[in-house]
Parts: C-alpha cells; sequence; structure tokens
C-alpha cells in the first residue's frame, strides 16, 4: 500500500523519505519488507502519505494445515 500510494502521488522514495523525515533506505526497505521497522517509523510514513493504520480482528484460517 505504501509503495501503491507513494507512485500515484508521483513521488520517489526520497520524495516521501523527506516528508517524513527519514533516509530514502529506510523507505526502500520497508516498501520491500527487507527488515522490520519500528510502529513510529510506519506511522511517520502513513502520516506522510495520508493513510491511516486500522487494527482488526483475526480472520478464522479457511483451512487447517494441519490436514495436509
Amino acid at each position: 500500500m505504501i509503495r501503491t500510494t507513494r507512485k500515484k502521488k508521483g513521488w520517489r522514495q526520497v520524495d516521501l523519505a523527506r516528508q517524513a523525515s527519514m533516509r530514502q533506505q529506510l523507505i526502500s526497505d520497508l516498501e520491500n519488507g527487507v527488515a522490520a521497522s519500528r510502529l513510529d517509523t510506519i506511522l511517520k510514513v502513513l502520516a506522510a502519505l495520508e493513510l491511516d493504520l486500522s487494527v482488526t480482528a483475526r480472520r478464522e484460517p479457511s483451512f487447517d494445515p494441519l490436514e495436509y
């Protein structure tokens, strides 16, 4: 969602990094799932993109992995 929204805005990673006051490499790592990120870092990026974080209850799995 972060990468998609950034591209819809016509921003480069460096543009988002400036808006969120962080390094471009951190944006790249976040978009590529390279490393775990701190929640405050993610919230800064979401705020820069004008996105909200939503927490919902987990769904029941549609299959039992132990059956295979």
